[in-house]
């Protein structure tokens, strides 16, 4: 089958309109051609050259990646640079990168309403911003952390606020929405903490000084589920050869030296 058709399939639960309007140039077609014969799919988190290389190794002629290759608009290819290298290579093999980003993430069966069935929570809502809110039982601030680390598998959890806080309601976007700005909409939203990744030293200053807590995971652990999530949906398409990258985190905590 054409490329385009698994693309389509794609974007049939990850609409494009659904990306946040400054990430809608990012998403979709990478590298390549969507009309070549696909030969087999790898899903994955990041398109990296290990990535490409398995892609190679498995007969595999596509790259269904969440997050984009090509982030930032590109002044040049360099040899030197190794991001580069990945584009390069890509060409080189005939490998046709493809990106579902923020679309993925405001899914219906996207990467935070997964988070949030993992969490064992309800959806409530969702914001244009890729904010979800979500309704659970009365937990502690303390315990709360404590489970997200345990489903996620992530020995780098963290929060800030007193442990002891009753939620009920909490605010998550997944991967790297740790900012004063969605901590503030967090707090207008009604929620009793926000959870995501990426916080900055003031972020935490300015949860502190609000006294309204956060809960920070890895951006890669809370976004590795989206390997599942494109096998499933791929896994309509008969006789389609889909291989998960099976990433390992890019960081290692001091428990793991």
């Amino acid at each position: 089958m054409k490329i385009r058709r698994i693309t389509d399939e794609i974007e049939k639960y990850a609409k494009p309109e659904l990306a946040v309007e400054n990430d809608r140039p990012r998403i979709g077609l990478q590298v390549g051609w969507l009309d070549a014969e696909c030969t087999g799919v790898v899903v994955c988190l990041d398109a990296t050259l290990e990535v490409l290389e398995k892609a190679v190794g498995e007969g595999c002629n596509l790259v269904i990646s969440h997050h984009p290759l090509i982030y930032h608009p590109l002044q040049k290819i360099d040899m030197e640079d190794g991001h580069a290298r990945v584009i390069i290579y890509a060409l080189k093999h005939g490998i046709t990168i493809y990106s579902a980003h923020t679309n993925m993430d405001k899914s219906e069966l996207g990467i935070n309403r997964e988070l949030i069935d993992m969490f064992d929570a309800d959806y409530i809502s969702n914001t244009e911003d890729c904010l979800f809110f979500a309704r659970c039982d009365e937990i502690t601030l303390r315990a709360l952390t404590k489970k997200i680390a345990e489903k996620l598998g992530d020995n780098s959890v963290k929060y800030v606020g007193d442990g002891n806080k009753i939620v009920s309601k909490f605010c998550i976007c997944s991967g790297g929405g740790g900012n004063a700005g969605d901590i503030k909409a967090a707090m207008a939203g009604g929620a009793d903490c926000y959870i995501s990744g990426d916080f900055a030293h003031h972020d935490y200053i300015f949860a502190q000084e609000n006294e309204f807590p956060v809960i920070e995971f890895s951006h890669y652990s809370s976004e590795i589920i989206v390997e599942d999530l494109f096998e499933k949906i791929l896994s309509v398409l008969e006789g389609l050869k889909i291989v998960k990258a099976n990433e390992k985190r890019p960081f290692r905590t001091l428990e793991e030296l």
